[in-house]
């Protein structure tokens, strides 16, 4: 009988005892169940409102505007002029700058 590999693959990988297949002549069938429903109220909304998390500038007098939260930003939503300047509307509050800001100037907060 040939070994099953590492990854799992091979003759009788996830086919045998215990593992919730039919072997009939060498073919597994998978057994399919229905989804779970859930239990939701007719009239419930269907997109549940949650407030949005964005990436300030908690302590201007502590950024020094080195530009590291710049490079940081996937989104592009942070630019230098005196301090860091985040634009609210690219920000999605990954929290990356607030990372890697060594100097503790960004914070995350509600929008």
């Amino acid at each position: 009988m040939r070994q099953r590999r590492r990854d799992g693959s091979g003759r009788g990988a996830g086919a045998g005892p215990g593992c919730g297949a039919d072997v009939t002549n060498g073919v597994a069938a998978a057994t399919i169940a229905p989804a779970p429903v859930a239990d939701v109220h007719v009239g419930a909304p269907a997109v549940i409102a949650r407030v949005r998390t964005v990436a300030v500038v908690a302590k201007p007098g502590s950024c020094i505007a080195c530009g590291t939260c710049v490079d940081t930003c996937l989104r592009g939503a942070i630019t230098l002029q005196e301090t860091a300047v985040i634009d609210a509307q690219l920000c999605n509050g990954c929290g990356l700058c607030v990372n890697d800001c060594a100097y503790g100037a960004l914070a995350l907060a509600e929008a």
